[in-house]
């Protein structure tokens, strides 16, 4: 609107200066129309810029811009036109860097400031801190287990006095040949562990059983057995014979039995065998505790063999199982030791005293056959 009204006025003012200002305008038009067509296919091209002059600055320099603004365009166009031609000719040119350890290092291609960034120091440190934590928690679980964990015996490699055990294990089979299998085998194996063993945590123990045909038998085999497990150890054997003490005072008898079994046990005694174990006092068995607990018994590296009679039985059946040879050994001594009509006092033998010892005695229980040379002639 400012256009048209100066133009007007200058009609009023002037006539004669219309067709001058007709042949201004019409330049000025040519100049815009090139400009703008211009600015149209330089914009196609991101690279290149596009410089336009003001119209009022146009109208007031009149031919002059006209030309300066086509010179800036063409050369806005060169200078453009050969930086792209140079960036088409140039291909990039890979770079070169120094590693940690001061090697050259060739990256291909523009390094972004992200790329050159070095890492976080607080990611670092955080991932540093969930490592350690990690590194804790598993030396605890560690530790742990380790303390937890049930401790197996050290196994020892004496191997000359194993094979000595089973040397004689076998003379001993050769003179009792109407035992069961069974005994030798479960006898070989359970002994044999013991011996294998360096710190053993408890005694060895068996009771051999046999019925009133066999004692004899079950005597004479006990003796053997143990010299067969103390010859190994160079050793000696120590017999207590339950039969002999069966009238005696169960506290005397007690202490009888402690003193001996410390004084063997301390010397060159490891092996003990009590004979007619169900014909002691009851109270007095109570001192098995001490010497055959599973944990907290006074010597670990002992041999006790228990043999009981079964007054009841002639003899015990060839096919009858071991759990059945068990339950008659366990009533049968639960007949002897236990009494239902005398008060419970803290020296005799009750219910619960006797399944404690029961539990600690019991680990091997073996039937014995009769030999009729041996109840003949003895051993």
């Amino acid at each position: 609107m400012e256009e048209k009204s100066e133009d007007s006025e200058a009609d009023v003012i002037n006539r004669g200066d219309c067709k001058k200002e007709t042949i201004k305008k019409e330049k000025l038009a040519t100049t815009e129309g090139t400009a703008s067509d211009e600015s149209r296919v330089t914009t196609n091209e991101p690279s290149e810029l596009t410089l336009q002059i003001p119209n009022d600055k146009a109208n007031d320099q009149g031919d002059e811009p006209e030309n300066e603004n086509i010179s800036a365009t063409n050369k806005s166009d060169n200078k453009f036109g050969d930086a792209s031609e140079e960036r088409q000719a140039k291909p990039e040119s890979p770079t070169q860097q120094l590693d940690d350890h001061g090697n050259n290092v060739e990256n291909i291609g523009p390094t972004t400031p992200e790329a050159s960034q070095t890492e976080d120091p607080q990611v670092t440190s955080g991932s540093g801190k969930y490592w350690l934590a990690v590194a804790i928690v598993v030396a605890i679980v560690a530790i742990a287990l380790h303390f937890l964990q049930p401790e197996s015996p050290p196994q020892t490699n004496d191997v000359p006095k194993i094979d000595d055990f089973l040397r004689q294990l076998e003379k001993v089979k050769t003179r009792f040949p109407n035992q069961r299998a069974e005994l030798w085998n479960r006898g070989r194996i359970h002994l044999k562990r013991h011996l294998q063993t360096t710190q053993p945590t408890e005694p060895v123990s068996l009771i051999l059983t046999a019925g009133l045909r066999a004692e004899k038998t079950l005597n004479c085999l006990a003796r053997d057995l143990a010299s067969a497990y103390s010859s190994a150890l160079n050793a000696s054997v120590l017999h207590i014979d339950g039969a002999s003490k069966a009238s005696q005072d169960s506290d005397h008898v007690k202490l009888d039995i402690d003193r001996k079994l410390q004084g063997a046990f301390d010397g060159d005694k490891p092996v003990a065998v009590i004979h007619r174990f169900e014909e002691l006092p009851p109270g007095s068995t109570l001192i098995f505790y001490r010497y055959c607990d599973h944990e907290n018994a006074a010597y670990k590296n002992t041999f006790l063999i228990f043999t009981v009679l079964l007054g009841e039985e002639d003899e015990i059946p060839a096919k009858i199982s071991l759990c059945a040879v068990e339950e008659m050994v366990d009533d049968h001594l639960q007949k002897k030791f236990l009494t239902h009509g005398h008060p419970v006092s803290f020296d005799m033998m009750d219910l619960d005293k006797y399944g404690g010892l029961w539990s600690r005695i019991s680990h091997l229980i073996l039937p014995v056959a009769a030999e009729q040379r041996i109840e003949l002639e003895g051993c």
